[in-house]
């Protein structure tokens, strides 16, 4: 009986997959290929019975390959889709069994109910837990696999970012007073803790000193002396510097971490007599590596720009990348972002980009300015650089819709301040783009754009008398009214309206794109909000919103329902097309045999290709690697987070 060849060499396979995986590349190097194939033939020469090899060996080592890169994505997309956002969830350790019916949900909703219909039984919920728990004892390997890891990375991380913030800011202080309590009652002991966590708006750190109240003493232990005082000052300051190597490893530390491992060390960055970086090689790094490597690239123009080592600011550029960067510096269409953002595809692209600027001696990427706080000046030099940051004189007769702080209205990043009566029409994609990183939320504004593309409309939008007031682009404040905060009801309702608004076209869904991605905004500012940092102009009630965890899991439920609303569309359209395609080969076709009879088969051929090559455009521009996937998309709004 013959074996399969990579069930014989997976020890070789499984020897390389690990540096591939983390290349996260969707094809395998010529030399690794080489490498492996060499190794597979040595090893089968030592075999008594060899194991028959395919025909082309590399082909089939690429092939390998690829679907295990295939299985590897799909399966992060499962698990970034299923990840619970409730805090509460991760309160205990998670086993497996708690991993598998999150990850696996439609998996064993399935099985459960082909196993009660094949017992004739009308449908209940309580055969489901014995039924799923006989579907997660006998799950493959595979899934078994992916269940171990998604459950070491959900205990690792816990719930996302953003509802670990909703949730410290609701629930910290009490928990904190009532575990010092319950130590004191219980243990008779007295506590004092130092608490730190990130502040993500401004990329800093909050510390803060919890202690137990005093039941003799006059005063609480931290201000019980002078000493004590300086001794909790400089408690602070240690635990803050301490945190932030927790929080925001350097790339000091990076380098450290990866000496340790078995990974290769990211390259040094090389420059250039002017202080630009030249490109180094990327082979054998992780994507994680990657992104660091475009990071300090950016981050070493950005220097040369600034004179000053200050970060890039990637909300602003994002916002307005041709304000900031020379022609050239990115591909075309190039959304420019955190690096730590960047897919796989992106990555790629961009540095395909750069190795053809390399080659022909040209900077990678080059600023053209940057914003005024991080410009370093000093006497003399100092009314120079602020000309070089005003507006060029064909600027100066057109709205500024991505404005930064280097104009005198505005202290904070132009995508934070911009409202939309500010967008020029043709910016407004972009700006949607900048009013949340959502991924769902930015296929939405992907999935509009394509419906305008397909309905053959500039980004125009109508005025739906059922919508929020400020679900339109005559919108000019900074923030939604008051009563979307104060009140839940006002609330949800205009998240109702926006999320059952009729979308026909792109001009119908344009508002609802606007005012879902203006609560998203007003939701990010609502979580990052903290009171010794915030704006003089920020809102009263801002502090005190309505907007919380249940209503950020109704926001995402809302973008999944219109999401597949544009997608209806797009379909729609995408039929009409070709069925007017259709008719009009039909009609060409009878003229043309009418007219000069079987001589002109051939070019009725000709006119046939062209059309279908005309469907083919049509139908790349629908399915053009979005993995939209409107029937998870689907499965998600009928499932409960």
């Amino acid at each position: 009986m013959s074996t399969d060849w990579s069930i014989a060499f997976k020890p070789i396979l499984d020897l390389h997959s690990k540096a591939i995986f983390a290349a996260g590349s969707s094809s395998v190097g010529k030399p690794v290929v080489r490498k492996i194939r060499k190794a597979i033939l040595a090893a089968r020469d030592e075999q008594e019975e060899p194991v028959a090899l395919p025909t082309s060996l590399k082909k089939a080592i690429k092939e390998y390959y690829a679907k295990s890169l295939k299985d590897k994505e799909e399966a992060d997309e499962r698990e970034a889709a299923s990840r619970p956002r409730e805090p509460s969830f991760y309160k205990k350790p998670l086993s497996e069994w708690d991993v598998a019916q999150k990850l696996f949900k439609q998996e064993i909703d399935t099985y459960d109910k082909a196993q009660q219909q094949s017992k004739g039984l009308e449908y209940s919920i309580k055969y489901r837990t014995g039924n799923a728990r006989e579907w997660f004892n006998n799950m493959t390997p595979s899934q078994q696999q992916e269940v171990k890891f998604a459950m070491k990375k959900w205990n690792e991380e816990g719930a996302p970012e953003e509802t670990q913030a909703i949730y410290r800011k609701n629930n910290l202080k009490k928990t904190l007073e009532d575990f010092a309590e319950q130590i004191r009652r219980t243990m008779g002991c007295r506590i004092v803790m130092l608490v730190s966590h990130k502040k993500k708006a401004s990329q800093t750190l909050s510390v803060s000193l919890h202690e137990t109240t005093p039941q003799n003493a006059k005063k609480k232990f931290s201000v019980s002396s002078s000493g004590i005082k300086e001794w909790a000052a400089n408690g602070f300051e240690s635990f803050g510097e301490w945190s932030k190597t927790e929080f925001y490893p350097s790339e000091d530390s990076d380098h450290a971490a990866s000496d340790c491992e078995d990974g290769p060390v990211l390259p040094e960055i090389i420059v250039d007599d002017e202080g630009y970086a030249k490109l180094p090689l990327r082979d054998g790094i992780g994507l994680k590596g990657q992104h660091e490597l475009i990071r300090s690239i950016f981050h070493t123009s950005y220097k040369v720009c600034t004179g000053g080592s200050r970060p890039v600011p990637w909300g602003v550029i994002t916002a307005s990348p041709s304000n900031y960067l020379e022609p050239g510096s990115v591909p075309t269409g190039f959304v420019v972002k955190d690096p730590s953002h960047m897919k796989t595809e992106e990555v790629n692209r961009l540095w395909m980009h750069w190795e053809r600027r390399s080659a022909t001696n040209q900077k990678l990427v080059v600023f053209i300015k940057a914003k005024d706080a991080d410009i370093r000046v000093t006497g003399k030099s100092k009314k120079k650089v602020v000309s070089t940051l005003d507006l060029d004189e064909e600027d100066q007769g057109r709205p500024v819709p991505f404005a930064t702080d280097s104009t005198e209205r505005t202290t904070q990043p132009a995508a934070h301040e911009t409202t939309p009566d500010d967008v020029a029409i043709n910016d407004q994609y972009t700006f949607l783009e900048t009013l949340s990183k959502n991924e769902n939320y930015l296929e939405l504004v992907d999935a509009t754009r394509d419906l305008a593309i397909l309905a053959k409309q500039n980004p125009i939008s109508e005025r739906h008398q059922d919508l929020p007031t400020w679900a339109d682009w005559s919108w000019s404040e900074n923030y939604l009214p008051e009563d979307i905060h104060t009140s839940y009801a006002t609330l949800t309702a205009s998240l109702n309206k926006l999320q059952t608004c009729p979308i026909s076209g792109p001009s119908s869904a344009m508002p609802v794109v606007l005012g879902i991605g203006l609560l998203y905004r007003e939701s990010k500012r609502v979580i990052e909000y903290e009171e010794d940092e915030a704006d003089p102009n920020t809102p009263f009630y801002l502090p005190h919103s309505a907007i919380d965890l249940q209503f950020l899991v109704a926001l995402d439920e809302a973008v999944q329902e219109v999401l597949c609303s544009v997608v209806g569309q797009i379909e729609r359209l995408n039929k009409e097309a070709l069925s007017d395609d259709d008719e009009e080969v039909r009609m060409v076709v009878e003229k043309e045999r009418h007219e000069v009879g079987e001589k002109n088969v051939e070019s009725e051929e000709n006119v046939v290709g062209g059309e279908e090559q005309q469907e083919q455009e049509v139908e790349e521009v629908v399915q053009k690697g979005r993995k939209r996937k409107i029937n998870h998309a689907s499965s998600n709004l009928s499932s409960a987070w």
